[in-house]
């Protein structure tokens, strides 16, 4: 593991977010390397500076505030009711609900995406592409039996010109699960699965860092597929994948 991989992953480290594997490669890395070392003790002292600072309220804050609130409310003139004023009100809590839901599913996502991303890289770059290695399907798929907790589909896709290369655990969103990896003319493609109950139809994602990113869900499973192969030949992938043989 070299600084620049180690930086990345410091904060999921400090907040306990990596698996065992990869939260020893980053003690092992810090232990020798100073850079990374002083980088992780100044995380965790700003961690500490914030959780302990505190800005105590003068001792007659309630005393001095309190009844002048309960003077204003007092004073304060009834007004007539305003059917239309009452209706756009209800009307801008309701947008506003639904603008908030709308951004935390972007955020979710966004964060998914940076997520596998970083899987993807990491796979490529480190000596974790598989943890089983096979082109044959009935040897990769029986190795998830007992390692997670569902069973992710393994299809032999070398007959349209992406061969089964093996598989491996990941942990994605604090779960554990399937990645498969197959090969498109020398470059990787891993396939992120795990149970999703909703179907939603093939869809190209916004591309992380020169990486494609396509998505789909149908019959209980959800697949994430990350290459930096071409996004037509992605979605290729995707549909003969989703294909039914």
């Amino acid at each position: 593991m070299n600084c620049d991989e180690a930086l990345r992953l410091l904060d999921a480290y400090h907040d306990g977010e990596l698996d065992l594997a990869h939260a020893l490669e980053i003690e092992q890395h810090v232990n020798a390397c100073e850079k990374c070392a002083r980088a992780l003790q100044n995380l965790r002292v700003l961690s500490e500076s914030l959780a302990t600072a505190a800005y105590p309220s003068p001792d007659n804050l309630r005393e001095t505030v309190l009844p002048k609130l309960q003077t204003r409310s007092i004073e304060r003139p009834r007004r007539a009711f305003d059917p239309m004023t009452a209706l756009a009100l209800a009307a801008a809590v309701l947008f506003g609900f639904f603008l908030a839901q709308i951004l935390a599913r972007h955020s979710v996502e966004t964060n998914l995406l940076a997520t596998l991303t970083d899987n993807h890289i990491r796979s490529l770059t480190g000596t974790h592409l598989t943890d089983v290695v096979s082109s044959d399907q009935h040897t990769v798929r029986p190795w998830f039996e007992g390692k997670i907790d569902f069973a992710p589909p393994v299809e032999d896709l070398s007959a349209q010109g992406f061969p089964l290369v093996g598989g491996r655990l990941e942990l994605i969103s604090g779960r554990s699960v399937a990645a498969l990896v197959y090969e498109r003319r020398k470059h990787f493609i891993n396939l992120f699965i795990w149970p999703n109950d909703k179907s939603e139809a093939i869809a190209a994602k916004t591309p992380q860092r020169g990486y494609n990113v396509v998505h789909w869900a149908r019959n209980g499973m959800g697949y994430w597929a990350v290459s930096e192969i071409a996004a037509d030949e992605l979605q290729k992938f995707a549909d003969v994948f989703n294909s039914d043989r």
